[in-house]
Protein backbone atom coordinates (compact mmCIF):
# COMPACT_ATOMS: atom_id res chain seq x y z
CA UNK A 1 0.00 0.00 0.00
CA UNK A 2 1.27 3.45 -0.88
CA UNK A 3 -0.33 5.36 1.97
CA UNK A 4 1.39 8.73 2.15
CA UNK A 5 3.13 9.60 5.37
CA UNK A 6 1.98 13.16 5.01
CA UNK A 7 -1.51 14.11 3.87
CA UNK A 8 -2.52 17.66 3.11
CA UNK A 9 -4.89 19.47 5.44
CA UNK A 10 -8.17 20.74 4.03
CA UNK A 11 -9.04 24.39 3.81
CA UNK A 12 -10.72 25.99 6.80
CA UNK A 13 -13.98 26.08 4.88
CA UNK A 14 -14.00 22.30 4.43
CA UNK A 15 -13.11 21.67 8.07
CA UNK A 16 -15.86 24.01 9.17
CA UNK A 17 -18.32 21.85 7.32
CA UNK A 18 -17.28 18.56 8.90
CA UNK A 19 -16.09 19.43 12.38
CA UNK A 20 -18.53 19.61 15.29
CA UNK A 21 -19.77 22.99 16.38
CA UNK A 22 -20.35 24.26 12.84
CA UNK A 23 -22.96 27.00 13.19
CA UNK A 24 -25.14 27.53 10.14
CA UNK A 25 -28.41 29.26 9.56
CA UNK A 26 -29.01 27.77 6.10
CA UNK A 27 -26.46 25.01 5.70
CA UNK A 28 -24.35 25.28 2.54
CA UNK A 29 -24.09 21.49 2.78
CA UNK A 30 -27.76 20.95 2.14
CA UNK A 31 -28.26 18.90 -1.05
CA UNK A 32 -31.22 21.14 -1.89
CA UNK A 33 -29.09 24.31 -1.87
CA UNK A 34 -28.91 25.97 -5.29
CA UNK A 35 -25.24 26.83 -4.87
CA UNK A 36 -24.22 23.79 -2.81
CA UNK A 37 -22.07 22.01 -5.39
CA UNK A 38 -18.57 23.04 -4.19
CA UNK A 39 -19.41 22.35 -0.55
CA UNK A 40 -21.17 19.06 -1.26
CA UNK A 41 -18.13 17.91 -3.22
CA UNK A 42 -15.91 18.85 -0.28
CA UNK A 43 -17.79 16.66 2.21
CA UNK A 44 -15.75 13.58 3.02
CA UNK A 45 -16.51 10.19 1.61
CA UNK A 46 -17.06 7.48 4.22
CA UNK A 47 -15.59 3.98 3.92
CA UNK A 48 -16.94 1.73 6.68
CA UNK A 49 -15.25 -1.68 6.96
CA UNK A 50 -16.58 -4.37 9.30
CA UNK A 51 -14.66 -7.59 9.93
CA UNK A 52 -16.60 -10.69 10.94
CA UNK A 53 -15.72 -12.88 13.97
CA UNK A 54 -12.26 -11.31 14.22
CA UNK A 55 -10.83 -11.09 17.73
CA UNK A 56 -9.72 -8.02 19.68
CA UNK A 57 -6.00 -8.72 19.17
CA UNK A 58 -6.14 -10.11 15.63
CA UNK A 59 -4.64 -6.99 13.97
CA UNK A 60 -0.98 -6.16 14.29
CA UNK A 61 -1.85 -2.70 15.61
CA UNK A 62 -3.74 -4.44 18.44
CA UNK A 63 -1.06 -7.03 19.24
CA UNK A 64 -1.26 -9.74 16.58
CA UNK A 65 1.43 -11.68 14.77
CA UNK A 66 -0.87 -11.91 11.73
CA UNK A 67 0.40 -9.72 8.89
CA UNK A 68 -2.06 -6.84 8.59
CA UNK A 69 0.18 -4.02 7.30
CA UNK A 70 -2.51 -2.11 5.41
CA UNK A 71 -4.94 -1.91 8.30
CA UNK A 72 -2.07 -1.21 10.70
CA UNK A 73 -0.88 1.80 8.69
CA UNK A 74 -4.37 3.25 8.78
CA UNK A 75 -4.78 2.48 12.47
CA UNK A 76 -1.45 4.05 13.47
CA UNK A 77 -2.10 7.09 11.28
CA UNK A 78 -5.53 7.42 12.88
CA UNK A 79 -7.15 6.92 16.27
CA UNK A 80 -7.46 3.41 17.69
CA UNK A 81 -10.62 2.84 19.73
CA UNK A 82 -10.12 0.40 22.60
CA UNK A 83 -13.47 0.63 24.40
CA UNK A 84 -16.03 0.17 21.64
CA UNK A 85 -18.88 -2.12 22.70
CA UNK A 86 -20.69 -4.04 19.99
CA UNK A 87 -23.32 -6.75 20.22
CA UNK A 88 -22.30 -10.24 21.26
CA UNK A 89 -23.16 -11.72 17.86
CA UNK A 90 -23.18 -10.69 14.23
CA UNK A 91 -26.81 -9.71 13.76
CA UNK A 92 -27.11 -7.88 17.07
CA UNK A 93 -24.17 -5.66 16.14
CA UNK A 94 -25.52 -4.93 12.70
CA UNK A 95 -28.92 -3.94 14.06
CA UNK A 96 -27.28 -1.60 16.56
CA UNK A 97 -24.96 0.11 14.11
CA UNK A 98 -27.57 0.46 11.37
CA UNK A 99 -30.33 1.78 13.67
CA UNK A 100 -28.48 3.80 16.32
CA UNK A 101 -30.57 1.89 18.88
CA UNK A 102 -30.46 -1.37 20.81
CA UNK A 103 -30.79 -4.65 18.95
CA UNK A 104 -33.86 -5.49 21.03
CA UNK A 105 -35.58 -2.31 19.84
CA UNK A 106 -34.46 -2.69 16.22
CA UNK A 107 -35.73 -6.25 15.86
CA UNK A 108 -38.87 -6.46 13.74
CA UNK A 109 -41.71 -7.83 15.90
CA UNK A 110 -42.33 -11.41 14.83
CA UNK A 111 -46.15 -11.05 14.53
CA UNK A 112 -45.65 -8.49 11.76
CA UNK A 113 -43.64 -10.91 9.62
CA UNK A 114 -45.06 -13.57 7.30
CA UNK A 115 -45.74 -16.99 8.79
CA UNK A 116 -42.74 -19.25 8.44
CA UNK A 117 -40.19 -16.43 8.17
CA UNK A 118 -36.74 -17.68 9.05
CA UNK A 119 -34.27 -15.51 10.89
CA UNK A 120 -34.61 -12.09 12.46
CA UNK A 121 -35.31 -8.94 10.49
CA UNK A 122 -34.23 -5.33 10.96
CA UNK A 123 -37.31 -3.26 11.75
CA UNK A 124 -38.65 -0.67 9.33
CA UNK A 125 -39.37 1.53 12.34
CA UNK A 126 -35.75 2.71 12.18
CA UNK A 127 -34.10 4.70 9.40
CA UNK A 128 -30.69 3.23 8.69
CA UNK A 129 -27.35 4.79 7.81
CA UNK A 130 -27.74 4.35 4.06
CA UNK A 131 -31.22 5.89 3.92
CA UNK A 132 -30.20 8.92 5.93
CA UNK A 133 -26.95 9.52 4.07
CA UNK A 134 -28.73 9.10 0.75
CA UNK A 135 -31.19 11.80 1.79
CA UNK A 136 -28.17 13.97 2.65
CA UNK A 137 -26.87 13.70 -0.90
CA UNK A 138 -24.47 10.76 -0.62
CA UNK A 139 -24.21 7.91 -3.08
CA UNK A 140 -24.59 4.73 -1.03
CA UNK A 141 -22.90 1.41 -1.73
CA UNK A 142 -22.60 -1.96 -0.03
CA UNK A 143 -20.79 -5.22 -0.75
CA UNK A 144 -20.67 -8.05 1.78
CA UNK A 145 -22.72 -9.58 4.55
CA UNK A 146 -26.16 -8.13 5.28
CA UNK A 147 -27.69 -10.45 7.93
CA UNK A 148 -30.62 -8.10 8.56
CA UNK A 149 -33.43 -9.80 6.69
CA UNK A 150 -33.97 -11.50 3.35
CA UNK A 151 -37.64 -10.62 2.83
CA UNK A 152 -38.75 -8.32 0.05
CA UNK A 153 -38.56 -4.75 1.30
CA UNK A 154 -35.91 -5.56 3.90
CA UNK A 155 -32.80 -6.19 1.79
CA UNK A 156 -30.07 -3.61 1.02
CA UNK A 157 -31.58 -2.53 -2.28
CA UNK A 158 -34.79 -1.61 -0.46
CA UNK A 159 -33.07 -0.04 2.56
CA UNK A 160 -31.26 2.91 1.00
CA UNK A 161 -28.33 1.46 -0.94
CA UNK A 162 -27.99 2.74 -4.51
CA UNK A 163 -25.87 -0.25 -5.48
CA UNK A 164 -25.28 -3.43 -3.54
CA UNK A 165 -24.10 -7.00 -3.63
CA UNK A 166 -25.07 -8.84 -0.45
CA UNK A 167 -24.91 -12.19 1.22
CA UNK A 168 -28.33 -11.84 2.82
CA UNK A 169 -27.77 -14.14 5.77
CA UNK A 170 -25.12 -14.83 8.37
CA UNK A 171 -22.65 -17.14 6.66
CA UNK A 172 -21.71 -18.82 3.44
CA UNK A 173 -18.88 -20.52 1.66
CA UNK A 174 -16.17 -18.16 0.50
CA UNK A 175 -16.32 -20.02 -2.80
CA UNK A 176 -20.00 -19.54 -3.52
CA UNK A 177 -21.89 -22.39 -1.88
CA UNK A 178 -24.20 -21.12 0.78
CA UNK A 179 -25.48 -22.94 3.85
CA UNK A 180 -28.76 -23.39 5.70
CA UNK A 181 -31.05 -23.06 2.72
CA UNK A 182 -32.58 -20.12 0.88
CA UNK A 183 -32.24 -17.80 3.85
CA UNK A 184 -28.56 -17.37 3.04
CA UNK A 185 -28.71 -16.52 -0.68
CA UNK A 186 -27.18 -13.57 -2.49
CA UNK A 187 -28.75 -10.39 -3.83
CA UNK A 188 -27.09 -8.47 -6.65
CA UNK A 189 -28.37 -4.96 -7.34
CA UNK A 190 -31.74 -5.93 -5.85
CA UNK A 191 -32.02 -9.18 -7.79
CA UNK A 192 -31.92 -12.47 -5.90
CA UNK A 193 -29.31 -14.80 -7.31
CA UNK A 194 -27.89 -18.22 -6.51
CA UNK A 195 -24.29 -19.40 -6.33
CA UNK A 196 -24.72 -20.66 -9.89
CA UNK A 197 -24.89 -17.02 -11.00
CA UNK A 198 -21.48 -16.25 -9.49
CA UNK A 199 -18.26 -16.34 -11.53
CA UNK A 200 -16.32 -19.58 -11.47
CA UNK A 201 -13.38 -17.99 -9.65
CA UNK A 202 -15.59 -16.40 -6.97
CA UNK A 203 -13.85 -15.88 -3.64
CA UNK A 204 -15.96 -13.78 -1.30
CA UNK A 205 -13.33 -11.40 0.09
CA UNK A 206 -11.93 -10.67 -3.36
CA UNK A 207 -15.37 -10.34 -4.95
CA UNK A 208 -16.72 -7.96 -2.30
CA UNK A 209 -13.61 -5.83 -2.75
CA UNK A 210 -13.99 -5.84 -6.54
CA UNK A 211 -17.59 -4.74 -6.24
CA UNK A 212 -16.99 -1.91 -3.79
CA UNK A 213 -14.20 -0.63 -6.05
CA UNK A 214 -16.54 -0.83 -9.04
CA UNK A 215 -19.18 1.15 -7.17
CA UNK A 216 -16.75 3.83 -6.00
CA UNK A 217 -15.35 4.17 -9.51
CA UNK A 218 -18.88 4.67 -10.83
CA UNK A 219 -19.50 7.65 -8.55
CA UNK A 220 -20.11 11.04 -10.06
CA UNK A 221 -16.87 12.99 -9.91
CA UNK A 222 -16.69 15.09 -6.76
CA UNK A 223 -19.92 13.80 -5.23
CA UNK A 224 -19.62 12.24 -1.76
CA UNK A 225 -20.16 8.52 -1.28
CA UNK A 226 -20.72 6.09 1.58
CA UNK A 227 -19.29 2.61 1.04
CA UNK A 228 -20.22 -0.13 3.52
CA UNK A 229 -17.92 -3.15 3.30
CA UNK A 230 -18.94 -5.85 5.81
CA UNK A 231 -16.58 -8.69 4.97
CA UNK A 232 -17.43 -12.27 5.92
CA UNK A 233 -13.76 -12.71 6.89
CA UNK A 234 -13.01 -14.40 9.22
CA UNK A 235 -16.38 -16.11 9.86
CA UNK A 236 -16.57 -19.87 9.47
CA UNK A 237 -16.27 -21.83 7.23
CA UNK A 238 -12.61 -20.76 7.03
CA UNK A 239 -11.49 -21.10 3.41
CA UNK A 240 -8.67 -19.76 1.24
CA UNK A 241 -7.46 -19.85 -2.36
CA UNK A 242 -4.93 -22.63 -2.88
CA UNK A 243 -1.93 -20.29 -3.05
CA UNK A 244 -2.77 -18.88 0.39
CA UNK A 245 -3.30 -22.15 2.26
CA UNK A 246 0.25 -22.55 3.59
CA UNK A 247 1.06 -18.92 4.29
CA UNK A 248 1.28 -19.61 8.05
CA UNK A 249 2.46 -23.21 7.92
CA UNK A 250 3.98 -24.18 11.26
CA UNK A 251 3.41 -20.79 12.87
CA UNK A 252 0.99 -22.05 15.52
CA UNK A 253 2.56 -25.39 16.41
CA UNK A 254 3.37 -24.01 19.87
CA UNK A 255 -0.39 -23.85 20.62
CA UNK A 256 -2.91 -21.40 21.93
CA UNK A 257 -1.59 -21.12 25.50
CA UNK A 258 1.72 -19.70 24.26
CA UNK A 259 -0.07 -17.51 21.70
CA UNK A 260 -2.26 -16.06 24.42
CA UNK A 261 0.83 -14.98 26.36
CA UNK A 262 2.48 -13.53 23.24
CA UNK A 263 -0.64 -11.60 22.24
CA UNK A 264 -1.08 -10.14 25.71
CA UNK A 265 2.52 -8.93 25.80
CA UNK A 266 2.35 -7.26 22.39
CA UNK A 267 -1.09 -5.72 22.97
CA UNK A 268 0.07 -4.33 26.30
CA UNK A 269 2.98 -2.61 24.58
CA UNK A 270 0.57 -1.33 21.91
CA UNK A 271 -1.49 0.31 24.65
CA UNK A 272 -4.84 -1.20 23.73
CA UNK A 273 -5.69 -2.86 27.06
CA UNK A 274 -7.16 -1.18 30.15
CA UNK A 275 -4.57 -0.28 32.78
CA UNK A 276 -6.05 -2.86 35.16
CA UNK A 277 -5.93 -5.75 32.68
CA UNK A 278 -4.12 -8.81 34.04
CA UNK A 279 -3.47 -12.11 32.34
CA UNK A 280 -2.69 -13.85 35.64
CA UNK A 281 -6.38 -13.78 36.57
CA UNK A 282 -7.54 -15.17 33.22
CA UNK A 283 -9.25 -18.55 33.46
CA UNK A 284 -9.44 -20.27 30.05
CA UNK A 285 -12.38 -22.48 29.19
CA UNK A 286 -10.34 -24.50 26.73
CA UNK A 287 -8.20 -27.40 27.89
CA UNK A 288 -4.45 -26.81 28.25
CA UNK A 289 -2.65 -27.29 24.96
CA UNK A 290 -0.50 -29.97 26.56
CA UNK A 291 -3.62 -32.04 27.33
CA UNK A 292 -4.44 -32.44 23.64
CA UNK A 293 -3.25 -35.39 21.62
CA UNK A 294 -0.74 -34.75 18.80
CA UNK A 295 -3.54 -35.24 16.28
CA UNK A 296 -5.75 -32.69 18.04
CA UNK A 297 -2.90 -30.21 18.30
CA UNK A 298 -2.23 -30.51 14.58
CA UNK A 299 -5.90 -29.98 13.68
CA UNK A 300 -6.22 -26.88 15.85
CA UNK A 301 -2.89 -25.38 14.78
CA UNK A 302 -3.73 -25.99 11.11
CA UNK A 303 -7.15 -24.37 11.55
CA UNK A 304 -5.46 -21.32 13.09
CA UNK A 305 -3.07 -21.19 10.13
CA UNK A 306 -6.08 -21.00 7.80
CA UNK A 307 -7.72 -18.41 10.04
CA UNK A 308 -4.63 -16.19 9.96
CA UNK A 309 -4.53 -16.44 6.17
CA UNK A 310 -8.19 -15.37 5.94
CA UNK A 311 -7.44 -12.29 8.06
CA UNK A 312 -4.34 -11.39 6.04
CA UNK A 313 -6.25 -11.80 2.76
CA UNK A 314 -8.80 -9.31 4.06
CA UNK A 315 -6.00 -6.89 4.92
CA UNK A 316 -4.51 -7.27 1.45
CA UNK A 317 -7.94 -6.51 -0.01
CA UNK A 318 -8.29 -3.34 2.05
CA UNK A 319 -4.89 -2.33 0.71
CA UNK A 320 -6.27 -2.55 -2.83
CA UNK A 321 -9.01 -0.08 -1.95
CA UNK A 322 -6.68 2.35 -0.23
CA UNK A 323 -4.27 2.20 -3.18
CA UNK A 324 -7.12 3.12 -5.51
CA UNK A 325 -8.26 5.98 -3.29
CA UNK A 326 -4.73 7.34 -3.13
CA UNK A 327 -4.12 6.99 -6.86
CA UNK A 328 -7.46 8.67 -7.68
CA UNK A 329 -6.85 11.55 -5.26
CA UNK A 330 -9.72 10.59 -2.96
CA UNK A 331 -7.88 9.26 0.09
CA UNK A 332 -7.40 12.62 1.79
CA UNK A 333 -11.14 13.26 1.50
CA UNK A 334 -12.28 9.87 2.83
CA UNK A 335 -13.05 9.01 6.44
CA UNK A 336 -12.18 5.34 6.98
CA UNK A 337 -13.70 3.50 9.95
CA UNK A 338 -12.79 -0.10 10.67
CA UNK A 339 -14.21 -2.36 13.38
CA UNK A 340 -14.64 -5.99 14.37
CA UNK A 341 -18.26 -6.94 14.88
CA UNK A 342 -17.78 -8.51 18.36
CA UNK A 343 -15.39 -10.77 20.24
CA UNK A 344 -13.56 -13.67 18.65
CA UNK A 345 -15.36 -16.76 17.47
CA UNK A 346 -14.78 -19.87 19.56
CA UNK A 347 -16.64 -22.48 17.51
CA UNK A 348 -15.25 -25.97 17.13
CA UNK A 349 -16.70 -26.63 13.67
CA UNK A 350 -14.67 -29.26 11.90
CA UNK A 351 -11.65 -29.21 14.23
CA UNK A 352 -13.03 -30.93 17.32
CA UNK A 353 -12.72 -34.71 17.22
CA UNK A 354 -15.45 -35.45 19.75
CA UNK A 355 -14.71 -33.41 22.87
CA UNK A 356 -17.36 -30.75 22.20
CA UNK A 357 -21.04 -31.63 21.64
CA UNK A 358 -22.35 -30.33 18.34
CA UNK A 359 -18.84 -29.55 17.08
CA UNK A 360 -19.48 -30.31 13.39
CA UNK A 361 -21.69 -27.21 13.25
CA UNK A 362 -24.35 -26.17 10.74
CA UNK A 363 -24.32 -26.90 7.06
CA UNK A 364 -24.76 -29.97 4.87
CA UNK A 365 -22.26 -32.28 6.57
CA UNK A 366 -22.68 -35.15 4.13
CA UNK A 367 -20.52 -33.52 1.45
CA UNK A 368 -18.04 -31.75 3.72
CA UNK A 369 -14.49 -33.04 3.86
CA UNK A 370 -12.90 -31.95 7.12
CA UNK A 371 -9.85 -34.13 6.84
CA UNK A 372 -6.71 -32.33 7.92
CA UNK A 373 -5.36 -32.33 4.37
CA UNK A 374 -8.52 -30.58 3.14
CA UNK A 375 -8.68 -27.80 5.74
CA UNK A 376 -9.42 -24.46 4.12
CA UNK A 377 -10.50 -25.84 0.75
CA UNK A 378 -13.93 -25.19 -0.83
CA UNK A 379 -15.72 -28.21 0.67
CA UNK A 380 -14.25 -27.99 4.17
CA UNK A 381 -16.23 -26.46 7.03
CA UNK A 382 -14.01 -25.41 9.90
CA UNK A 383 -13.49 -22.73 12.52
CA UNK A 384 -10.35 -22.34 14.63
CA UNK A 385 -11.68 -23.50 18.00
CA UNK A 386 -12.15 -22.12 21.49
CA UNK A 387 -8.49 -22.07 22.55
CA UNK A 388 -7.34 -19.86 19.69
CA UNK A 389 -10.47 -17.73 20.09
CA UNK A 390 -9.48 -17.16 23.72
CA UNK A 391 -5.96 -16.22 22.64
CA UNK A 392 -7.49 -13.39 20.57
CA UNK A 393 -9.69 -12.17 23.41
CA UNK A 394 -7.75 -12.58 26.67
CA UNK A 395 -7.54 -10.98 29.19
CA UNK A 396 -11.25 -10.34 28.58
CA UNK A 397 -13.56 -13.17 29.52
CA UNK A 398 -15.21 -15.49 26.97
CA UNK A 399 -15.94 -14.73 23.32
CA UNK A 400 -18.62 -14.26 20.69
CA UNK A 401 -22.15 -14.97 21.86
CA UNK A 402 -21.52 -14.03 25.50
CA UNK A 403 -22.27 -10.59 26.98
CA UNK A 404 -19.00 -10.45 28.91
CA UNK A 405 -16.38 -7.93 27.77
CA UNK A 406 -14.73 -10.67 25.72
CA UNK A 407 -17.91 -10.97 23.68
CA UNK A 408 -18.74 -7.26 23.42
CA UNK A 409 -15.45 -5.43 22.92
CA UNK A 410 -14.48 -4.75 19.31
CA UNK A 411 -11.15 -3.46 18.06
CA UNK A 412 -11.69 -0.38 15.89
CA UNK A 413 -10.03 2.70 14.46
CA UNK A 414 -10.91 5.87 12.54
CA UNK A 415 -8.61 7.36 9.91
CA UNK A 416 -8.95 10.90 8.55
CA UNK A 417 -5.76 12.95 8.92
CA UNK A 418 -7.52 16.15 7.85
CA UNK A 419 -9.35 16.24 11.18
CA UNK A 420 -8.46 13.18 13.29
CA UNK A 421 -5.09 13.39 15.09
CA UNK A 422 -3.05 10.28 14.36
CA UNK A 423 -0.96 7.95 16.43
CA UNK A 424 -3.13 7.70 19.51
CA UNK A 425 -5.64 5.50 21.28
CA UNK A 426 -8.88 6.33 23.05
CA UNK A 427 -10.41 4.33 25.87
CA UNK A 428 -13.58 6.44 25.91
CA UNK A 429 -16.72 4.33 26.26
CA UNK A 430 -18.49 3.89 22.91
CA UNK A 431 -21.11 1.58 21.49
CA UNK A 432 -21.87 0.74 17.89
CA UNK A 433 -25.12 2.66 18.38
CA UNK A 434 -22.93 5.77 18.13
CA UNK A 435 -21.81 5.01 14.58
CA UNK A 436 -24.96 6.24 12.82
CA UNK A 437 -25.04 9.71 14.46
CA UNK A 438 -21.27 10.01 13.92
CA UNK A 439 -21.62 9.43 10.19
CA UNK A 440 -24.51 11.89 10.05
CA UNK A 441 -22.36 14.58 11.65
CA UNK A 442 -19.55 13.88 9.21
CA UNK A 443 -22.09 14.34 6.40
CA UNK A 444 -23.34 17.62 7.85
CA UNK A 445 -26.83 16.35 8.58
CA UNK A 446 -28.90 15.16 11.55
CA UNK A 447 -31.27 12.37 12.38
CA UNK A 448 -34.86 13.57 11.80
CA UNK A 449 -36.06 12.17 15.13
CA UNK A 450 -39.20 10.17 15.78
CA UNK A 451 -41.94 10.78 13.24
CA UNK A 452 -42.72 10.43 9.53
CA UNK A 453 -39.88 9.28 7.29
CA UNK A 454 -40.45 8.47 3.66
CA UNK A 455 -43.55 6.22 3.67
CA UNK A 456 -43.43 5.11 7.31
CA UNK A 457 -42.93 6.27 10.89
CA UNK A 458 -39.55 5.88 12.54
CA UNK A 459 -38.20 5.96 16.08
CA UNK A 460 -35.57 8.21 17.59
CA UNK A 461 -32.04 6.96 18.19
CA UNK A 462 -30.13 6.57 21.45
CA UNK A 463 -26.56 6.77 20.10
CA UNK A 464 -24.49 9.95 20.18
CA UNK A 465 -22.00 11.28 17.66
CA UNK A 466 -18.39 10.41 18.44
CA UNK A 467 -16.99 12.97 16.00
CA UNK A 468 -15.98 15.44 18.75
CA UNK A 469 -13.93 12.62 20.30
CA UNK A 470 -12.39 11.59 17.00
CA UNK A 471 -11.44 15.13 16.06
CA UNK A 472 -9.87 15.86 19.43
CA UNK A 473 -12.47 18.38 20.63
CA UNK A 474 -13.68 16.14 23.45
CA UNK A 475 -12.31 13.32 25.58
CA UNK A 476 -15.64 11.52 25.95
CA UNK A 477 -18.80 10.76 24.02
CA UNK A 478 -21.05 9.81 26.93
CA UNK A 479 -21.35 11.18 30.47
CA UNK A 480 -20.18 8.92 33.32
CA UNK A 481 -23.80 8.04 34.09
CA UNK A 482 -24.43 6.78 30.57
CA UNK A 483 -26.38 3.53 30.48
CA UNK A 484 -26.22 0.98 27.68
CA UNK A 485 -27.92 -2.39 27.70
CA UNK A 486 -27.96 -5.64 25.74
CA UNK A 487 -30.12 -8.72 25.37
CA UNK A 488 -28.99 -12.05 23.96
CA UNK A 489 -31.39 -14.69 22.74
CA UNK A 490 -34.92 -15.26 24.00
CA UNK A 491 -34.13 -16.60 27.46
CA UNK A 492 -34.06 -13.28 29.33
CA UNK A 493 -30.28 -13.00 29.34
CA UNK A 494 -28.90 -9.51 29.36
CA UNK A 495 -26.28 -7.02 30.49
CA UNK A 496 -26.17 -3.35 31.33
CA UNK A 497 -23.27 -0.92 31.81
CA UNK A 498 -23.56 2.27 33.84
CA UNK A 499 -20.30 4.10 34.26
CA UNK A 500 -17.74 1.60 35.54
CA UNK A 501 -20.36 -0.89 36.70
CA UNK A 502 -21.78 -3.76 34.71
CA UNK A 503 -24.45 -6.34 35.48
CA UNK A 504 -24.90 -9.59 33.58
CA UNK A 505 -27.09 -12.66 34.09
CA UNK A 506 -26.04 -14.79 31.13
CA UNK A 507 -24.57 -18.24 31.90
CA UNK A 508 -20.97 -18.96 30.87
CA UNK A 509 -20.25 -21.06 27.76
CA UNK A 510 -21.78 -24.50 28.17
CA UNK A 511 -24.10 -23.24 30.92
CA UNK A 512 -27.30 -23.53 28.91
CA UNK A 513 -29.71 -21.01 27.40
CA UNK A 514 -31.39 -19.72 30.55
CA UNK A 515 -30.16 -17.19 33.08
CA UNK A 516 -28.19 -17.18 36.32
CA UNK A 517 -28.38 -14.66 39.18
CA UNK A 518 -27.28 -11.17 38.23
CA UNK A 519 -23.59 -10.53 38.74
CA UNK A 520 -22.00 -7.10 39.23
CA UNK A 521 -18.52 -6.08 38.10
CA UNK A 522 -16.43 -2.93 38.24
CA UNK A 523 -15.04 -3.23 34.71
CA UNK A 524 -12.58 -0.36 35.20
CA UNK A 525 -10.84 -2.11 38.09
CA UNK A 526 -11.72 -5.64 36.90
CA UNK A 527 -11.97 -5.70 33.07
CA UNK A 528 -11.69 -9.48 33.12
CA UNK A 529 -14.94 -9.72 35.16
CA UNK A 530 -13.52 -12.04 37.81
CA UNK A 531 -14.81 -10.50 41.05
CA UNK A 532 -18.59 -10.46 41.51
CA UNK A 533 -19.65 -7.48 43.67
CA UNK A 534 -23.38 -8.20 43.68
CA UNK A 535 -23.48 -9.27 47.35
CA UNK A 536 -21.71 -6.06 48.36
CA UNK A 537 -24.01 -3.70 46.41
CA UNK A 538 -27.51 -5.22 46.27
CA UNK A 539 -29.20 -1.81 45.92
CA UNK A 540 -27.09 -0.92 42.89
CA UNK A 541 -27.85 -4.27 41.29
CA UNK A 542 -31.58 -3.74 41.86
CA UNK A 543 -31.44 -0.27 40.29
CA UNK A 544 -29.57 -1.49 37.24
CA UNK A 545 -31.79 -4.54 36.77
CA UNK A 546 -34.87 -2.31 36.88
CA UNK A 547 -33.31 -0.05 34.23
CA UNK A 548 -32.50 -3.02 32.01
CA UNK A 549 -35.99 -4.53 32.33
CA UNK A 550 -37.63 -1.19 31.56
CA UNK A 551 -35.54 0.04 28.64
CA UNK A 552 -33.22 -2.61 27.21
CA UNK A 553 -34.80 -6.05 27.06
Amino acid sequence: MRLSTTISIFSSLVLACVLPGCQQTESPLSPTSQDASPQVQARPNILFIVADDVGFTDLGSFGSEIATPNLDRLAHAGLRLTNLHAGASCQHTRMMLMSGASSAAALEPRPSLPTGTRGNTFSLSYANIAELLKDAGYATYMAGKWDLGALEGYTPAARGFDRSFALLGASGSYFGRYFLGDRFGYEDEGREITPDDLPGDFYATRFYTDRILEYIQSSQAGAPWFAYLPYTAAHWPLQLPDDWLDRYAGRYDMGYDVLREERFARASVAGVFPAAARLEDFQPVSEPWSALSPEEQRRYSRAQEIYAGVVEYMDMSVGRIVDYLEDSGQLENTVIVFMNDHGASAHEHGVDTGRTPGAPGPGPAEDNDNSLENFGRPNSFIDHGRGFGEAATAPFRFQKGILTEGGLLAAAFVYYPAAVPGGGTSDAFLTVMDILPTFLEIAGTEHPGAGPFRDRRINAIVGRSAWPLFSGESTAVHPPTKIAGWTQGNAGAGALIRGNYKIINQPPPGGGMGTVPWRLYDIAADPGEHHDLAAEHPELVAEMVAEWETNWR
